[in-house]
Parts: C-alpha cells; sequence; structure tokens
C-alpha cells in the first residue's frame, strides 16, 4: 500500500515538474527576442538550403574555365 502511494507521487511530482518547465519554456521562447532569434535562424537555415539546391543543379562544366591571362594577372 505504501509503495503504491509512493509511487503515485513521484509519478504526480514528475508531472507537475514537467509542466512547469515546460510553461517556462514557452515563455522563453515567445519573448520577442528569443522570437527573432528562431526566425533569423530559420531564414538562415532556408538561405542555406536554397543555395545548396543550387550549387547541387549547377554543374562543373557550365562554369567558365579561367585563361592564362586572368591566372597570371591575380598572381601578380
Amino acid at each position: 500500500m505504501l509503495e503504491i502511494l509512493i509511487t503515485l507521487i513521484l509519478k504526480k511530482s514528475i508531472e507537475v515538474i514537467l509542466v512547469l518547465l515546460l510553461k517556462k519554456i514557452w515563455a522563453w521562447l515567445l519573448r520577442d527576442e528569443s522570437f527573432q532569434c528562431l526566425n533569423h535562424f530559420l531564414k538562415m537555415q532556408i538561405l542555406i538550403l536554397y543555395l545548396d539546391w543550387i550549387l547541387l543543379k549547377t554543374s562543373l562544366k557550365s562554369l567558365p574555365e579561367p585563361t592564362k591571362e586572368n591566372d597570371s594577372h591575380t598572381y601578380s
């Protein structure tokens, strides 16, 4: 009987702690500064995915080959 009571108390305590943690996390995430930071991060990830997709579509054959004249000017 006592063991059942202890397990029920532990389960309820863990549930209450998790609910409080989730509330604090949501409050932190919904702050304006956090939202702006997450929004910026998401935009950067989308940009990186887009650039990666463009680079994968672009074959190396379509890029112009450097000429010897251009190479000599860049190293001087």
